[in-house]
């Protein structure tokens, strides 16, 4: 009991952690220039020019999917590029235009306000969480980033796009997540989106202890969510959750949660 205690009381302290970092810095970028919306122009084009195409075969379900027969890992590329060892991953959604790097170190508090080049900025850049060890087996990539709500900073957070799966339609149309990493490409799709507030972090739960383990934490992560297309999860499946901070209500969180392709 007291091991278990002990396990329990890092999980929360890390969550914890992470939750209030995350917080302070988007309270600043928030305040710097508050607008009346919750979701930007951007975001809004982007769910509007979806739209507009929905019935020229937009949808990436119904597309040939873009596995790389032959992998050519371009990562050690842009770590010489950025002179930065810490990149370990680059995440593509084509359709919200989202084409990032991410970045991890042993911490999940410096890539909150540190940008590509390791400079500080209150922009970060998104980062892995430090628990995943094993990017090509972990159970469950968790996957950091910042939104915004000033317009001087849509076009430097790429999580802001993320936004756009509270629209219905998106959801259901925009499911491929591209996740490079050393070893290969991995392709995630969304199956559910999920707003929380602080007193939710069952996403943060990296660490499983068992098949029953992992299938009861999937249970818990896909309660009480926005949108969910009821896509089942099973012990030897894999998931990917994309965190960024949400305006409606105000202080909580964007989940993005997507499970790993078989293909």
């Amino acid at each position: 009991m007291k091991e278990f205690l002990k396990k329990n009381k890092i999980k929360f302290l890390i969550a914890f952690t992470l939750i209030i970092s995350l917080t302070f810095t988007t309270y600043y970028i928030y305040t710097n220039n508050t607008p009346k919306e919750t979701i930007s122009p951007k975001v809004k084009e982007i769910i509007k020019k979806n739209k507009t195409n929905k019935n020229q075969n937009t949808n990436n379900d119904n597309k040939q999917i873009e596995k790389k027969d032959t992998y050519i890992n371009q990562l050690p590329n842009y770590r010489n590029q950025y002179n930065n060892q810490s990149i370990f991953g680059k995440l593509v959604i084509p359709e919200l235009e989202i084409n990032t790097l991410v970045t991890k170190t042993n911490n999940n508090s410096y890539y909150i306000d540190h940008d590509i080049y390791n400079n500080y900025s209150i922009l970060g850049n998104p980062f892995f969480d430090y628990r995943n060890k094993f990017l090509s087996t972990d159970r469950q990539i968790n996957i950091y980033g910042h939104n915004t709500q000033s317009e001087k900073y849509y076009d430097s957070l790429p999580f802001t796009n993320l936004e756009a799966y509270t629209d219905e339609n998106i959801f259901n149309t925009v499911k491929n997540i591209y996740l490079e990493i050393d070893e290969r490409q991995l392709i995630f799709q969304v199956i559910a989106v999920k707003i929380i507030t602080n007193n939710d972090n069952e996403h943060m739960k990296l660490v499983f202890y068992s098949d029953e383990d992992f299938l009861n934490h999937s249970r818990k992560l896909l309660d009480n969510t926005l949108f969910n297309d009821n896509t089942e999860i099973t012990a030897s499946d894999r998931l990917l959750v994309l965190q960024a901070c949400h305006y409606n209500p105000k202080g909580s969180y964007l989940l993005i949660i997507a499970k790993e392709k078989k293909v």
